[in-house]
């Protein structure tokens, strides 16, 4: 550890040598040789001296000083003159704000210079200054007067070339100061010299400060660029600001007229110039503070930066005369705050912190740079600008972030040998054996659940059990397939695709269908015009899905309004797809970006995923062995083709070659019997695959189950009104009508419970279970068919179905429950007492009586729907019951067409009759009239009952069709207009008029 210590304390103290000497050797290359000569009385005796074009003689010594007056050559004769020294280094001594300084420059006669041309350089003297030689004035800064309010401080360096051929050169020097507490004094060294020399001078000192501030600009743009596209961190702002204030700091210092184009007065702009100063030192400590990771929570750091806004605050708010009483403050803290940065920067490298290596040469070169600013201050040495502090400190941050990334490089690049090591070996077991057992790993699964479910095959019941046990651990095994599986698609883009043949045709309706929720709202037809006689595709189905849904959404996202068009042509072999999108609002911009050659690690920054989605189609479709193409034409017209090989030796069906049309089913009823007593429940089976209809069916019993196949959907449509279904298990891409499309018109006219309907789907992706789910299929199952789960899922939705039959059954009970026990004691006395009086009509009222109780418990009424004729016989008995109980009270009209052939649900006119009879008619002391009429029109048969009974109030009617309110009256209502709903998809239509009647009307519409 000591020896150490010593290393690390004999290099910085090595550092600081070298630096020294370099300020040295600076120092001494602009400071001449031989002794400089001194000005005596007022006079500058140069007779001896040779202005050669490298030396600058200094204008020191005594200057002939004229107080309170600006005096020129004719008039200083009679004024009071003292001698003074320039540079003085007491400022306080003296109370004059105007003065007038005057020297006489001898020159050497024997010089044989070509020109005459010279130059003085003027300091910063506080605070305005002009310069005249030989009476005339050359230069100035700011503007010199004996009055307060015409003067203007301005206290900027300033060089004057001059040419003159005569051997004396009187030089006056008008100073005024009112604006500072130092009054009108030089504290600073004029120079003289040749014009060559002077010029050479300054052209170093020019040079040296470009260098240090496009290095200091350069160093700003980096920490931009690093928070713009790396590290978007405030610190690294705060590097930037860190930079940019020194550069303004060394500008100021150098020409303080650039203040000029901020048009500040004297005040402010000493103000800016000590605040520039301020933060350059401020952002220094945070600098060290943030690379001094060891040392960052110090808690003087915030000491520093408290004391900072302070200092800040004063010179905002302090006058100009007092804040030049307070610049010690100031100096004081700039000092402390640097040496102590320096210090925990040193000490981190000391305590052997490699990387901190840099941090201590910057700390070095900060160093270097006070020490040598607190003696050009104190012993007033005019040093030109120095660069290599800067440099040294550039070059310290520069080494630490390389030193850093160098380390950080060092240990990514050891993981990723590491991790791409694992990762070779990994992706060599997993390619070569993942592929191969996930295929016959399903089959065997599939097989095994088949030969367990078979009720024909006698097995041990250790047997049965050791092949319930292999069937789980294969199936255990194919999940852990299926994760592998994944994660070498998903990796670096490398995609397995399972390619067979497709229809291109039932891709296409099906992904049609998936985009009409996409397009709600816009105006946009999509049409396809491909023959039925195009023959299959090799394609991965799931990943075709995915190239056409990509292709298409990605124009429906860009157009509002349009038509977009899939043609399908054969060239070369190859199944070539055209997508024309008319209208596309898609600019030329996007068009040149996806007509390039990405790969995905370009172009992807498109935040909204458009092109993402239109990159991965391309690399889909070159993995499949095809091309795409995209072409955009001036009027907003967008085509895309891409090509995919055609599956040989397939045989196609030979159609007609006509575009796709929507088909709707008809409307005829299908009549749902109880429940079978032997329990063989129906299925229809959907897919344009004959070998998954092959396996589907495999796995249903015959003795449970009655399978229909079917590989068309026309086919589908023409046979669903036959006979009654259980379930539906469907494909979702079937061609020409899609199975989303099938699924819409199946539910315009069967409910989801009344018929479901399983999905057989490519892709788990939410786009395609959504649009099956919006359109009103029940349940879902993903391909490859896992046979378990589809097995439980069908006998699942059976259950249900079945369930909601029995509902129903209850449903009709509950309506038979309502003739209440009133009516029937009501009605058997009515027929006791006619009994003596009128036998002939006791006869006919027990007659139609047991003719409405046997319609009533008729076990059609269990049936979806009932002949018209059989409901109306109903009523009429019911009717002729009432007659013969209330006589005159109740007037009955019947207004039915002739030749009505339709079907309706049971007790559903008998309700709406009892309804206006109970509370219509009957509510009334002096009775009415009932109307019941049944009118064909051409779409429908309208049914209305009418009665102008007391009516309904206005509130009792809003809710006496509603499904929650179940507490009041009308609950045969509610029943019949549900009904109603579930069938036809209409509701009870109810006007009334309090005290006029009431009127309640339905259709039905016809075959």
């Amino acid at each position: 550890m000591k020896k150490t210590f010593a290393r690390h304390l004999l290099i910085i103290a090595f550092i600081f040598i070298v630096l020294t000497i370099f300020r040295i050797l600076w120092l001494a290359y602009f400071t001449p040789s031989q002794e400089q000569p001194t000005a005596q009385a007022g006079i500058l005796d140069m007779r001896n001296q040779s202005l050669s074009e490298d030396i600058i003689f200094q204008m020191n010594g005594e200057w002939i000083y004229y107080p309170e007056v600006l005096v020129d050559t004719t008039n200083s004769n009679l004024l009071e003159q003292m001698i003074r020294t320039i540079p003085m280094k007491d400022a306080s001594a003296t109370t004059q704000q105007v003065g007038t300084y005057r020297l006489k420059i001898l020159l050497n006669t024997n010089d044989n210079r070509s020109d005459h041309r010279y130059a003085i350089q003027v300091p910063a003297i506080a605070t305005a200054s002009a310069l005249y030689i030989n009476g005339k004035l050359v230069g100035q800064s700011g503007v010199v007067s004996t009055n307060a309010s015409e003067h203007q401080g301005q206290a900027a360096p300033y060089t004057v070339y001059f040419t003159e051929e005569q051997p004396v050169i009187d030089v006056i020097l008008h100073v005024s100061n009112f604006d500072t507490p130092s009054n009108a004094v030089i504290t600073k060294r004029l120079s003289f010299s040749s014009a060559p020399a002077m010029m050479h001078h300054q052209l170093i000192t020019q040079l040296s400060l470009v260098f240090i501030a496009m290095l200091l600009i350069l160093f700003a743009l980096f920490s931009i660029l690093v928070f713009l596209f790396i590290y978007r961190k405030k610190i690294v702002l705060l590097f930037t600001v860190g930079f940019l204030l020194p550069l303004a700091d060394e500008l100021i210092t150098y020409d303080r007229s650039i203040l000029n184009w901020l048009h500040l007065d004297y005040a402010w702009s000493v103000k800016l110039s000590n605040i520039v100063y301020l933060g350059a030192s401020f952002f220094f400590v945070q600098f060290m503070r943030t690379l001094l990771e060891k040392y960052q929570q110090v808690k003087y750091f915030k000491w520093f930066s408290m004391l900072y806004g302070i200092a800040t605050l004063l010179i905002l708010l302090l006058p100009i005369g007092w804040l030049y009483t307070v610049n010690l403050l100031f100096y004081l803290l700039y000092i402390v705050s640097f040496l102590s940065v320096v210090a925990l920067a040193l000490k981190e490298y000391i305590g052997n912190q490699e990387s901190s290596a840099f941090i201590a040469f910057t700390a070095i070169g900060t160093t270097n740079g006070i020490i040598w600013g607190l003696i050009k201050m104190y012993f007033v040495i005019d040093i030109p600008f120095y660069p290599f502090d800067y440099l040294m400190i550039a070059l310290g941050f520069s080494g630490y972030w390389f030193q850093r990334f160098y380390e950080n490089k060092q240990q990514i690049d050891l993981l990723v040998a590491q991790l791409q090591k694992d990762v070779d070996m990994k992706d060599e077991f997993l390619l070569s054996n993942a592929q191969k057992l996930w295929d016959p790993m399903n089959k065997m699964i599939t097989l095994g659940q088949t030969i367990y479910d078979n009720k024909n095959n006698h097995f041990d019941t250790e047997d049965k059990q050791n092949l319930k046990y292999l069937i789980d651990i294969g199936r255990s095994m194919s999940f852990t397939l299926n994760d592998i599986l994944d994660y070498t698609r998903l990796k670096d883009g490398n995609l397995h695709l399972h390619k067979k043949t497709v229809s291109i045709q039932a891709v296409v309706s099906g992904v049609f269908d998936m985009l009409r929720f996409i397009a709600t709202g816009k105006q946009i037809q999509m049409t396809s015009t491909i023959a039925r006689s195009f023959p299959y595709v090799l394609a991965d189905e799931k990943r075709l899905i995915q190239i056409l849904f990509n292709l298409l959404h990605s124009s429906i996202k860009y157009t509002n309004a349009g038509q977009i068009e899939i043609s399908a042509t054969i060239e070369k072999n190859m199944a070539l797809i055209h997508i024309r999108d008319i209208s596309s609002g898609m600019d030329k911009n996007d068009m040149k970006c996806l007509d390039q050659q990405f790969s995905f690690a370009q172009g992807l920054e498109d935040n909204d995923g458009v092109h993402l989605s239109l990159l991965i189609s391309k690399q889909l479709i070159d993995l499949h062995g095809g091309a795409l193409q995209i072409n955009a034409s001036p009027n907003n017209v967008l085509d895309l083709f891409f090509t995919l090989p055609i599956a040989e030796d397939m045989k196609v069906e030979e159609q007609d070659n006509t575009p796709q049309e929507n088909v709707f089913l008809s409307t005829s009823a299908v009549n749902f019997e109880s429940v079978p007593s032997e329990k063989k429940f129906k299925i229809l089976m959907v897919d344009d695959d004959p070998a998954n209809l092959t396996m589907m069916r495999s796995l249903f019993t015959t003795t449970e189950y009655d399978i229909t196949a079917l590989t068309s959907s026309e086919k589908v449509m023409e046979l669903l009104p036959s006979q009654r279904w259980d379930l539906i298990i469907m494909d979702a891409m079937l061609p020409y009508i899609s199975g989303y499309a099938l699924i819409e018109n199946i539910r315009a006219h069967y409910s989801l419970l009344e018929l479901p309907i399983l999905l057989l789907t490519a892709r788990s992706n939410p786009e395609d279970v959504y649009t099956g789910f919006a359109l009103g299929a029940n349940d879902y199952v993903t391909k490859p068919i896992n046979s378990l789960e589809l097995k439980v899922r069908c006998r699942a939705l059976i259950d249900l179905k079945y369930s909601i039959h029995q509902r129903l059954h209850l449903e009709t009970a509950w309506l038979q429950a309502q003739i209440q026990p009133h009516f029937l004691y009501n009605t058997l006395n009515t027929i006791a007492s006619l009994s003596t009086i009128d036998p002939n009509r006791m006869i006919d009222l027990m007659h139609h009586f047991g003719k409405y109780l046997h319609a009533s418990f008729d076990v059609k009424n269990l049936q979806r729907v009932i002949p018209l004729h059989d409901e109306l016989e109903l009523v009429r008995s019911y009717l002729y019951i009432e007659q013969q109980r209330f006589g005159d009270l109740l007037q009955i009209v019947w207004d039915i067409d002739e030749n009505i052939n339709i079907e309706i649900p049971p007790i559903t006119i008998q309700t709406l009759v009892e309804n206006a009879l109970r509370h219509g008619v009957l509510k009334q002391k002096e009775g009415g009239t009932v109307c019941i009429r049944v009118k064909e029109l051409s779409q429908y048969v309208a049914i209305s009952v009418i009665d102008d009974g007391i009516g309904i109030d206005a509130s009792t009617l809003d809710g006496l069709l509603s499904e929650t309110n179940t507490s009041s009256p009308g609950i045969g209502l509610r029943n019949t207009d549900l009904r109603l709903k579930r069938i036809y998809g209409q509701r009870l239509q109810i006007t009334s008029t309090p005290n006029k009647g009431t009127t309640i009307t339905f259709h039905i519409p016809k075959k």
